[in-house]
């Protein structure tokens, strides 16, 4: 029986697998919802204030930028031939190879340069066109060969075309900061364990990718007082995870449940290198090559961000499955930025010398010594301090500290070196580490040139490469049974949940992009045919001096016991709204609003309006920043008003009803200002 389990596991999983590669519209168990356009209004106001839309902050996002030539392509033809030029340019300087640069570059200035030229409608600079004839000329083909002309079709860009762009802008906002859970996700058969919990294959329902969710357990921290390292692990991945690095298991979402503290990080269905070492058996100094090229580049990347890896061995290095390799578990990594760490982690066998020396501070420089003793037992077996097959951690110790290691005889030059330079017991000596700071210790350019050779092993097609479900285990729930997770606990991880934008929007671009857009128009286009029949929602505030408007739920009915969904527009001197499919609104005067608080009804926030006579009038809005920016011009306009009112003649203070219904707009044909 339980081997029938783990093969209908296995299969689940596979079948998860081929249909996340399938097209759109059957990657997905559940759509990707855009906000309304009737939160446009409100969501832009609210990034406007924070300097979030502007031309450079939406047109080099992923999604931003698509949107923005979807919008040129449907309604600005004369910026079509600027967004494919620059399209073709960005496409060039991911170019690593120089003969290749070199063809594209020609094909690109008589494209769009040469044949604009002899056509004398060349809209760019003279200046331009001298930059990139005099290095075409050279043969000088940079990645920057092309940037005068970056710069030139952004400025031509920004100016009334992204106005206009900006006037139909749907903002994804309320996606991007919706909390995730477990619904989000179909989790399948395990993949692995770790010291606080488990690794499962996951797809996202909404996009259909595939990813590996760890789930760590709450009580099992408590209980090992690992909450430094779990929230550790969670600030170290979003440092590496943003930025192009095919060479590190990332993360694109974190989120917790009231047990378990979630990472949804890249799938790597290819296994580790330890288990592949354990199967294949040594690998040769040209495979070595191969994976030594992609771990430094991984560990490049790293250290950019100034982040020291300090656990480097095979086993934390997993394949995906064409073979490409990635560093995964971040679980002991640190930020050197500001101090330099000085604590003994990692694994025997592979910590540095001055990791092993308690008290001395070290920064990057220990994981180049890692490496070379990963990339010997890639060679031979065993870490070049374990030999005889030793589990004495001190003895290993002793010897990585005082033993200099006798590299064989089979060994080439090159790689002798190689080791030599990476082992170094001195700081100062050691490759990568000269001249301070440590460095990378290849030439980045004669990396990428050997990531174009073809994996030395790839894992087989159409299997889980991965351990059995039985033989991976599960914990004990007895071990955890006593533990009680308290508030304060639970407060320990209230800033867990994480959105790396660049990685959403990338996953959205490769899978669903075109439908989701596809749909929204239709939808949108219903309403909006449907709400010009009525006269409202947006339409009903052009023109006018309209401060903000959009949905919001009203709490309601003669108890107030009902949250009822009305449209709401916010006057100078005065707040109107009406439900959908009504043609008559409502309206609140600022002259009876007593004030404006904020309250709470159910753990979520609401917007109080105190009414004259003892009444209350109570919102609640859709997300955090429709909640922020609707209280923020609620208060503004209330107290712009009251100051008004103080000055205005004794007359106005006649008192009136506090909520008055209106079967057709008022102050139509006069400014509301007038009060």
């Amino acid at each position: 029986m339980a081997d029938l389990e783990a093969v209908l596991a296995d299969v689940s999983y596979l079948m998860a697998m081929e249909k996340s590669k399938a097209t759109p519209a059957a990657r997905a168990s559940k759509k990707i919802v855009l906000p309304e356009p009737s939160i446009r209004s409100v969501m832009q106001k609210y990034l406007e204030e924070r300097h979030e839309i502007t031309f450079d902050k939406i047109f080099n996002q992923r999604i931003g930028f698509l949107l923005f030539k979807d919008f040129c392509l449907n309604e600005i033809n004369e910026a079509v031939p600027q967004v494919k030029f620059y399209e073709e340019i960005k496409e060039y300087e991911k170019l690593e190879n120089e003969e290749d640069r070199l063809c594209r570059s020609r094909q690109i200035y008589d494209t769009y340069i040469m044949k604009e030229l002899l056509s004398c409608s060349h809209p760019f600079s003279k200046q331009a066109v001298e930059h990139v004839q005099s290095h075409l000329s050279k043969k000088q083909v940079t990645s920057t060969l092309f940037q005068p002309y970056i710069e030139e079709i952004c400025e031509s860009l920004r100016g009334s075309i992204f106005q206009k762009f900006m006037e139909s802008f749907t903002s994804l906002c309320r996606v991007l900061n919706s909390q995730l859970t477990m619904n989000d996700f179909s989790v399948h058969r395990i993949i692995g364990r770790g010291g606080f919990g488990e690794v499962y294959g996951c797809r996202k329902a909404d996009t259909g990718k595939m990813y590996a969710m760890k789930c760590l357990d709450k009580k099992r921290i408590k209980m090992k007082q690992g909450e430094t390292l779990a929230l550790n692990e969670r600030i170290m991945l979003s440092l590496v995870s943003t930025g192009d690095c095919p060479f590190i298991v990332c993360m694109t979402y974190a989120f917790h449940t009231p047990d378990k503290l979630c990472f949804i990080l890249d799938l790597m269905n290819g296994g580790d290198l330890h288990y592949h070492l354990s199967q294949h058996g040594v690998f040769s100094e040209k495979e070595m090559r191969f994976y030594a090229t992609e771990i430094i580049l991984g560990l490049e990347h790293m250290h950019n961000r100034f982040v020291v890896y300090r656990d480097l061995k095979p086993a934390n290095i997993l394949l995906d499955e064409h073979g490409h390799v990635r560093i995964s578990d971040l679980g002991l990594a640190c930020d050197f930025s500001k101090k330099k760490p000085h604590a003994s982690v990692g694994t025997h066998g592979y910590m540095a010398p001055e990791v092993l020396q308690k008290g001395t501070a070290y920064d990057s420089s220990a994981d180049w010594f890692s490496l070379g003793c990963m990339l010997f037992k890639l060679l031979r077996g065993h870490s070049p301090f374990r030999q005889h097959k030793t589990k004495d951690k001190h003895e290993i110790d002793r010897m990585t500290l005082t033993m200099n290691v006798e590299l064989p005889d089979v060994f080439s030059p090159e790689l002798k070196s190689l080791l030599e330079g990476l082992l170094q017991r001195d700081v100062s000596k050691r490759l990568g580490c000269h001249g301070g700071r440590a460095r990378s210790p290849g030439n980045r350019t004669l990396l990428l040139w050997l990531f174009q050779y073809p994996p030395p092993l790839i894992p087989p097609r159409g299997e889980v490469n991965a351990a059995d479900a039985f033989d991976i285990g599960s914990f004990d729930e007895e071990d955890t049974k006593g533990i009680k997770l308290l508030d304060c606990d639970q407060e320990l991880y209230k800033n867990f949940p994480l959105v790396i934008s660049e990685r959403w929007q990338q996953e959205v671009a490769e899978t669903v992009y075109e439908a989701v857009n596809a749909d929204t128009d239709k939808i949108e286009a219903r309403k909006r045919a449907k709400n010009k029949q009525l006269g409202h929602e947006e339409d009903y505030a052009l023109g006018r001096d309209c401060i903000v408007h959009g949905c919001m739920l009203k709490l309601g009915n003669p108890f107030l016991t009902q949250w009822q969904r009305r449209y709401f527009y916010l006057f100078p001197n005065r707040l109107e709204w009406r439900g959908e499919g009504e043609s008559r609104q409502n309206l609140l005067t600022m002259e009876q609003i007593v004030s404006v608080e904020e309250t709470q009804i159910k753990d979520k926030k609401c917007i109080l309006l105190r009414i004259k006579g003892g009444k209350q009038f109570v919102l609640q809005c859709e997300s955090d920043p429709e909640f922020v920016q609707w209280k923020k011009e609620l208060t503004e306009t209330f107290m712009e008003a009251q100051r008004l009112l103080r000055r205005a003649p004794k007359f106005l203070n006649k008192s009136r009803s506090a909520i008055v219904e209106l079967s057709k707009p008022p102050l139509c044909h006069r400014n509301s200002n007038g009060l």
